[in-house]
């Protein structure tokens, strides 16, 4: 597997969001893209924005299949969110991270809410 896919391989299996930093360039931007789940266009610059809303919630997910191609890798699967209130859903999503000397440099998601618990 190439370096660029075991870092994002790493940032999915992720769940301690202090050890997020390292994977991340400084400048890092983030950009979402949902349907059903959080404002559609909202974008985050900066390491430390990217990470204080990476959320609490519980996360666990499945990827189903990871592309790349130079500096681009394509992350596919599906994703099952816990919220501190007890409600639960379920996201199919597309990521599609721009990485640049072994740091995510740019992410994009794109998330369609499958299943709600209300």
């Amino acid at each position: 597997m190439s370096p660029n896919k075991k870092l994002i391989e790493t940032y999915l299996a992720t769940t301690d969001k202090s050890k997020l930093g390292p994977l991340l360039a400084d400048d890092v931007e983030w950009v979402e893209w949902a349907d059903g789940v959080s404002p559609s266009g909202a974008v985050r610059r900066g390491k430390a924005e990217f990470i204080s809303n990476y959320g609490d919630d519980e996360l666990s997910g499945r990827v189903t299949r990871l592309t790349e191609e130079g500096n681009v890798v394509v992350a596919e699967g599906t994703a099952q969110v816990t919220k501190k209130g007890g409600q639960t859903f379920t996201v199919q999503y597309c990521d599609i991270f721009e990485l640049e000397h072994g740091k995510i440099k740019r992410k994009s998601s794109f998330g369609a809410l499958l299943k709600d618990s209300g």
